[in-house]
């Protein structure tokens, strides 16, 4: 009898914390805003990002990013959230050929497809309040595209927290 009502006990302080702790994340959520981003695509590193507490941007930095146009072709609408990676500030000369935007001595590889937007060729030099974000991927949707996209776009600055990479040459190693 002992035994059943310890294990009733244990039972219910397990439940209070775990409704204390949806609580505190659901408070945290309306006061502060969403902590945690999910990436599952293949333009930038896969897995879960966490708001950084440090809010200013440097080169490199991942954001979380509104998408500044409608595009059918990849079933985005305006608003929809993208992860990229801060490569260009204002000030900064990059340009754009037929196959690629070159910035700081990287090419990053443009594909000329019908329904995507298109820069037009030149050297150019990023506006103030505006930002490149260019992933290191090649099939990445960013600035290559879409030209330098507002400061006033950016959600949030984000870290990677945990990264899918590990986890899924686990698992393809145990299924072969």
């Amino acid at each position: 009898m002992n035994c059943l009502k310890s294990g009733q006990k244990k039972l219910k302080i397990f439940m209070i914390a775990i409704l204390f702790g949806i609580a505190v994340l659901g408070a945290v959520n309306i006061f502060v805003g969403k902590l945690f981003y999910i990436n599952s695509t293949d333009s930038a590193p896969r897995g879960i990002y966490l708001i950084s507490l440090n809010q200013n941007l440097h080169y490199g930095d991942y954001v979380i990013v509104a998408l500044p146009v409608d595009v059918p072709k990849l079933h985005v609408e305006k608003g929809f959230l993208l992860l990229k990676q801060v490569r260009g500030f204002p000030g900064d000369k990059y340009t754009v050929s037929d196959d690629a935007l070159e910035l700081c001595g990287k090419a990053y590889k443009i594909f000329q497809q019908e329904g995507l937007p298109q820069l037009e060729t030149g050297e150019r030099q990023v506006p103030d309040n505006e930002m490149l974000l260019l992933n290191d991927r090649e099939l990445s949707f960013d600035s290559r595209y879409l030209g330098p996209i507002s400061k006033d776009l950016i959600v949030k600055k984000v870290d990677l927290l945990v990264p899918y990479e590990p986890f899924t040459c686990f698992v393809k190693k145990v299924i072969e």
